[in-house]
């Protein structure tokens, strides 16, 4: 399966030189929990709701006075568009990352698959597998006419 499905949404990103309060702030405005980093049209890094909750708070660090840049995990994993699903699903857990951004030929991000993402996948998968099995083992067999039946049908 093709990564170019998980590029129809789009992505947010900031630069690097943004401070902590602009980037919570695009956080709360779209719902989402991470912000992905770019500098001059690339992939630079990854900022995670939880990288400011340790990096930031728990260090004691002023936001206002902390730009992204410092705080974000710099070279995240990433993954060709060209890749393939059991690729991405590779790498993610040979990394242990829960979100795998996806880069094109030139190395702007231009998609991200969450754990989520493939949860829900997953999910929808088994559930397409559930039904195709249930409808094997409950089918009701062909009704057939009384005039097309012929007892010796059984024994040719």
């Amino acid at each position: 399966m093709s990564l170019e499905r998980f590029c129809q949404r789009p992505i947010v990103t900031i630069a690097p030189d943004k401070t902590i309060p602009e980037a919570c702030q695009l956080l709360q405005e779209r719902n989402i929990w991470c912000l992905l980093v770019e500098a001059h049209g690339k992939l630079c890094g990854i900022l995670t709701d939880r990288d400011i909750a340790l990096r930031v708070t728990g260090r004691g660090k002023d936001p206002q006075l902390t730009n992204v840049g410092s705080v974000m995990t710099a070279n995240p994993v990433r993954i060709p568009v060209t890749s393939t699903l059991h690729e991405l699903t590779a790498l993610m857990h040979s990394q242990h990352v829960r979100r795998g951004p996806i880069v094109d030929e030139t190395g702007r991000a231009i998609g991200i698959v969450t754990l989520d993402d493939l949860l829900v996948l997953l999910s929808d998968e088994m559930s397409d597998l559930a039904k195709t099995v249930s409808e094997a083992f409950f089918r009701k067999p062909a009704e057939v006419e009384a005039e097309d039946y012929h007892w010796w049908a059984l024994y040719t």
